[in-house]
C-alpha cells in the first residue's frame, strides 16, 4: 500500500513493487497498436460510457484483461478515469486496476494521483507524485498542476511546499501559466503571502487569476491596503477580483468602503453574482443599512438571482434584516426558505431573534429544528445560549448548555463564555466566576470582561476586581478594561485605585477605543463619532441637541456620569462629554433629517451606556419618536420611553 503519512511522504526510499495480473502479450508495432485500440470496441464502450453511468466497469476491466489491453497504458488509464471521473468514484477499485498495470504511463499517474484529490485524500495524491518520480514515467506539466493542488488541499508543512516547488523547478515546469497559479494558490493557502507575492514579482506573464489569487488572499489576512493597491493596478478585472476586494473590506470591518466600492461595479457595468452580493449584504449588516439592504433584495428579486435557493444568499438576507431590526422581514425570508436543511441559515435566525430581543422566538426555533431532526452545531449553542443570556432565561440556559453532549457537541471555550453571561446578567456571579475558574481550557480576556461589566451593573466589586484584573492580565493593551475597573473603583470611593489604574493605562500608552455611531440616510451611511465637529450639519445637529436636552431635562432627566473615565473630574466637563456621545450626535442628525413617522436606526460600535440609554428612552417619549440602536452586545427598541431590553443589556 501507498504510504499516506505526511511524515512519511519524503522518508520513502524506494518504491513499493507494483503487482500485475498476467495479460495476454501483444506484439505489434506502435502505430500497429495504436490503430487495433482506436478501432477496439472496448473502447467503443469507454466513449459511450462517458454518457451512460450505467456500464458495468467490471465487465470493461475483465474485457482488457482477456484481450491483452491490460498491458496498454493507454487503455489501462482510460479505465481509470472512467473509475473515477464517469461513474460513482471508486478510489479503490481505481487502485485496483492500477496496480494491475506493468508499466503505468503519465497518464495513468495523474488520472491516481487527480482521483485521489477528487476522494478528499489529497495526502495521499501527494504520496503518489513521489512514488511516480521514482518510476519510469516521467512527469508533464499537469502532473505539477495537481501536485500542488494536492498539497494545497492537504494544507501540508511550508517545508513539503517548498520541496515541491522545488521539483516544479527542477523539472522546468515553473512557467506553465497554470502551474504559476497553483503555486501562488498553494503559498498563499498556507498563509505565506510573502513568498507568493515574491512568486508574483518574479513572473511577467501573468493572468487575471494570478492578480485575483493575490487579492483574494490580501483580503482574507486583513491586509486590504495592499488588496487595494493591487486591485487598482491590475490590467483587467474580473468579477472576482471585484468580489475579492469588496470582501476583504468587510472582513477588515470597512463596511463603507464595501459600499462605495460597490457603487463603482456598478458604475463600470459589471453584474455582480450571488458572491458579491453576499458579501454587499454582510457590508449593510455591519452599518445597519436597511435601505441599500433593501434595495439589494429587489435587486435579487428583479433579476432572479438565486433562485434556486442560494443558501449563501438567502442567510446574507436573513442576517442583514435581523442586524437592521427588521426581525419580521428576516423570519419571512426564512420562512420561504424553510425546507432548506442547512444549520447556518437556521443559525442566523436564531441568532437574530436573539440579538432582537425574541428569545422565546429563539427558543421556539431551537426546538422547530430538533423536531426537524436537523442536529444542530457548536454555532447553534452559542446563538441560543445569547438568547437565553439577553432575555433572563437562566435555568433554560443552564439546561441547553448540559444537553449539549447528547448531541455530539463537546462545550467550547465559547459555550462556556455564553453560560457565564446566563449567570451573570441575572446576578448570579459567583457562579458564573466558578464557570469561568474550574472550566477545562484557559477563559479569554474578553470572557473576564463580560464577567466584570456584569458585577459593574451589579455593582459586586469583590468579583469585579478580580475579574477586571484578570482580564487586564490576559489583554493589557486594551483600554476598555482600564476604564471599567478604574470607574468601579471610583463609584465605590476606592479612588487610590481608580488613579493607579489610570496611571498604568497611560503607562503602557493605552487608549480606550472611540465610540461610533452610523445612520444611513438617502443611501449615504453618516458616521458620527464622539464630540464630532466634522459633519456638513454639525451647526444645525448641536442646534439640536441643546434643545433636545432643555425638553429631556423639563421631563425629569438627569446625566448620569458614573461611566465617565475618572479623569475627567469637573461635573460641567462631565456633563459637556455626555451630551456629545455619538449616539446622541446622530439621533440628532436621524431629528434634523428624517420624517416624525419614520424610526431612527443606529448602529454603535460600543456597548450603549447608562446615561445614553436613558437619554434616548425619553426621546422616545417626549418626541414621540421609535428609536432602534443596536450596540456590541444587541439591539435596543425605544418606543413610549420603554426599552426592548427592558433595562437588561
Amino acid at each position: 500500500m501507498l504510504a499516506t503519512n505526511p511524515r512519511k511522504w519524503l522518508s520513502i526510499s524506494t518504491p513499493p513493487p507494483l503487482r500485475f495480473t498476467p495479460s495476454i502479450p501483444v506484439h505489434r508495432s506502435s502505430i500497429a497498436t495504436a490503430k487495433f485500440i482506436a478501432d477496439h470496441p472496448i473502447l467503443t464502450l469507454f466513449n459511450k460510457a462517458k454518457h451512460h453511468h450505467h456500464l458495468d466497469l467490471k465487465a470493461l476491466h475483465a474485457h482488457t484483461i482477456t484481450s491483452g489491453l491490460i498491458s496498454d497504458p493507454f487503455a489501462a488509464s482510460r479505465i481509470i478515469e472512467l473509475c473515477l471521473r464517469y461513474s460513482s468514484p471508486n478510489l479503490h477499485y481505481a487502485t485496483t486496476i492500477f496496480h494491475s498495470i506493468p508499466c503505468p504511463d503519465v497518464y495513468t499517474w495523474n488520472a491516481m494521483i487527480a482521483g485521489h484529490i477528487a476522494s478528499s485524500s489529497p495526502e495521499s495524491g501527494v504520496a503518489f507524485y513521489f512514488h511516480m518520480r521514482r518510476s519510469l514515467a516521467p512527469p508533464n506539466n499537469y502532473t505539477f498542476a495537481l501536485l500542488i493542488k494536492a498539497c494545497t488541499l492537504a494544507g501540508v508543512a511550508i517545508g513539503v511546499a517548498r520541496q515541491a516547488h522545488g521539483q516544479v523547478f527542477k523539472c522546468g515546469a515553473e512557467d506553465w501559466l497554470v502551474v504559476k497559479n497553483s503555486l501562488l494558490s498553494m503559498y498563499c493557502n498556507l498563509g505565506h503571502l510573502d513568498d507568493a507575492f515574491e512568486l508574483f514579482n518574479k513572473n511577467l506573464d501573468l493572468d487575471v487569476i494570478s492578480w485575483n489569487t493575490m487579492i483574494s488572499a490580501f483580503g482574507k489576512n486583513g491586509d486590504v491596503w495592499n488588496a487595494r493597491k493591487m486591485f487598482d493596478e491590475m490590467p483587467e478585472r474580473s468579477l472576482v477580483s471585484w468580489s475579492s476586494v469588496i470582501d476583504g473590506y468587510v472582513r477588515s470591518g470597512d463596511a463603507c468602503e464595501a459600499l462605495r466600492l460597490f457603487r463603482m461595479m456598478q458604475e463600470e457595468r459589471m453584474k455582480p453574482d450571488c458572491v458579491v452580493l453576499a458579501s454587499v449584504l454582510k457590508a449593510c449588516a455591519q452599518l445597519g443599512a436597511l435601505a441599500q439592504g433593501r434595495w439589494i433584495h429587489a435587486y435579487i428579486d428583479r433579476n432572479e438571482i438565486g433562485k434556486d435557493g442560494n443558501v449563501i444568499l438567502l442567510t446574507a438576507l436573513v442576517d442583514m434584516y435581523c442586524k437592521c431590526g427588521c426581525v419580521d422581514v428576516a423570519r419571512q425570508v426564512f420562512d420561504c426558505v424553510r425546507d432548506v436543511r442547512d444549520v447556518v441559515l437556521w443559525n442566523s435566525m436564531i441568532g437574530g431573534l436573539a440579538m432582537n430581543g425574541c428569545g422565546a422566538d429563539a427558543l421556539e426555533l431551537f426546538q422547530g429544528m430538533k423536531e426537524r431532526e436537523l442536529r444542530p452545531n457548536e454555532t447553534t449553542f452559542i446563538e441560543v445560549l445569547c438568547a437565553c443570556a439577553h432575555n433572563g432565561l437562566v435555568e433554560e440556559g443552564i439546561k441547553i448548555f448540559d444537553s449539549m453532549k447528547s448531541y455530539g457537541c463537546e462545550p467550547q471555550r465559547e459555550h462556556y463564555g455564553c453560560l457565564v453571561d446566563v449567570l451573570a446578567r441575572s446576578g448570579r456571579l459567583k457562579e458564573a466566576e466558578q464557570v469561568l475558574v474550574n472550566m477545562p481550557m484557559e477563559p479569554q480576556a474578553s470572557q473576564w470582561g463580560a464577567l466584570m461589566s456584569a458585577c459593574r451593573t451589579h455593582n459586586n466589586i469583590d468579583v469585579g476586581e478580580r475579574a477586571g484584573r484578570r482580564s487586564i492580565m490576559l489583554e493589557p493593551h486594551d483600554g476598555g478594561r482600564y476604564v471599567l475597573l478604574a470607574n468601579m473603583y471610583a463609584n465605590v470611593g476606592r479612588w487610590k485605585e481608580a488613579s493607579n489604574t489610570r496611571r498604568a493605562m497611560e503607562a503602557k500608552g493605552v487608549n480606550k477605543e472611540i465610540g461610533c455611531s452610523f445612520i444611513e440616510w438617502e443611501g449615504i451611511v453618516h458616521e458620527f463619532k464622539v464630540g464630532d465637529m466634522g459633519h456638513d450639519q454639525t451647526r444645525e445637529i448641536y442646534a439640536m441637541l441643546e434643545e433636545i436636552e432643555r425638553k429631556l431635562e423639563i421631563n425629569g432627566y438627569v446625566k448620569d456620569a458614573s461611566q465617565l473615565v475618572v479623569d475627567v473630574s469637573d461635573e460641567e466637563e462631565k456633563g459637556i462629554a455626555l451630551a456629545y456621545h455619538s449616539e446622541k450626535l446622530a439621533i440628532a442628525f436621524g431629528m434634523i433629517n428624517m420624517a416624525s413617522g419614520l424610526p431612527i436606526r443606529i448602529v454603535k460600535n460600543l456597548r450603549v451606556c447608562r446615561d445614553c440609554h436613558e437619554y434616548t428612552k425619553l426621546v422616545s417619549k417626549v418626541y414621540q419618536r421609535e428609536l432602534i440602536v443596536r450596540d456590541r452586545n444587541r439591539f435596543h427598541r425605544f418606543a413610549d420611553g420603554q426599552c426592548s431590553c427592558k433595562d437588561f443589556w
